[in-house]
C-alpha cells in the first residue's frame, strides 16, 4: 500500500492520495471517522459545505444524524487508519526530499546549507525518526487505536521538524507545508481515540 500511496504523491496531492485510499478501503464509498464525518477531496465531496481546508482541495462533510450513521465495520476502520499513517509517512518522504533539494539549492557564506554541521545533525535526526518509525514492530505503531494515535503525534512532530529546514519557504504552493498540515488534520479527525465509532452508543465507548 505505501508504494502505491507514494506514486500517487508523485503526481497529485494529499486530497487525491486520499480519495484512492478511501477506494481501496472500501470501493462503494468513503470510510467516516469515529465522529461520523468524513474527509476527501473537493472534486469527491462536491457537496460539501465550504472550511478552511477546501483551498488546500480537502472537503469535510458532517455525520449524517440518528438511523442514518451506519456502523463501520471494524475491519474497515482499522485497515483505513493504518493507511492513512502510511499516507502520512509518504508525505513525510517526499517532504524530507524535498528539504534535501531545497537546502543544496541555497547557499550561505559561499557554501552549501547541506554543508552546515548543525543542518547535518537536523537532517540526521529525522532520518533517524523515520528510519525508527519503520523499524518498529507493528503492534506498537497501529495495534489498535492507543498505538495508531501516538504513531500519528509522532508523525506531526517528524513533519514540524522538516518544515521548519524550510523557513518561509515551506508555506509557498510548491512548498510541502500543505500536504503536512492536511495530513495532521486529517489523522486528528481519524485517529483521536476519544470518539465512539459510528454505530457505537456512548456507553460502550466509555465501559
Amino acid at each position: 500500500m505505501t508504494i502505491t500511496l507514494t506514486q500517487q504523491l508523485g503526481v497529485s496531492e494529499y486530497p487525491r492520495a486520499l480519495d484512492a485510499l478511501h477506494h481501496s478501503i472500501r470501493p462503494d464509498g468513503p470510510v467516516p471517522a469515529p465522529t461520523g464525518h468524513v474527509a476527501a477531496s473537493v472534486a469527491a465531496l462536491p457537496s460539501a459545505e465550504p472550511t478552511p481546508l477546501r483551498r488546500f482541495g480537502l472537503a469535510v462533510t458532517p455525520p449524517p444524524g440518528g438511523a442514518d450513521r451506519p456502523p463501520v465495520p471494524g475491519d474497515v476502520a482499522e485497515r483505513f487508519a493504518t493507511g492513512l499513517l502510511d499516507l502520512h509517512r509518504a508525505v513525510l518522504r517526499r517532504a524530507f526530499d524535498q528539504a534535501l533539494e531545497h537546502l543544496g539549492e541555497r547557499s550561505s557564506e559561499g557554501a552549501s546549507l547541506l554543508a552546515r554541521q548543525l543542518v547535518q545533525a537536523q537532517l540526521a535526526d529525522i532520518a533517524m525518526a523515520l528510519r525508527e518509525d519503520e523499524a518498529m514492530p507493528p503492534e506498537r505503531r497501529c495495534g489498535d487505536g492507543a498505538a495508531r494515535w501516538r504513531t500519528h503525534q509522532r508523525l506531526v512532530r517528524i513533519g514540524r521538524t522538516i518544515l521548519y529546514l524550510f523557513g518561509a519557504a515551506g508555506f509557498l504552493l510548491d512548498g510541502p507545508a500543505g500536504e503536512l498540515y492536511l495530513a495532521e488534520v486529517t489523522g486528528n479527525l481519524y485517529l483521536h481515540p476519544g470518539a465512539p465509532r459510528p454505530g457505537r452508543s456512548t456507553e460502550d465507548h466509555h465501559a
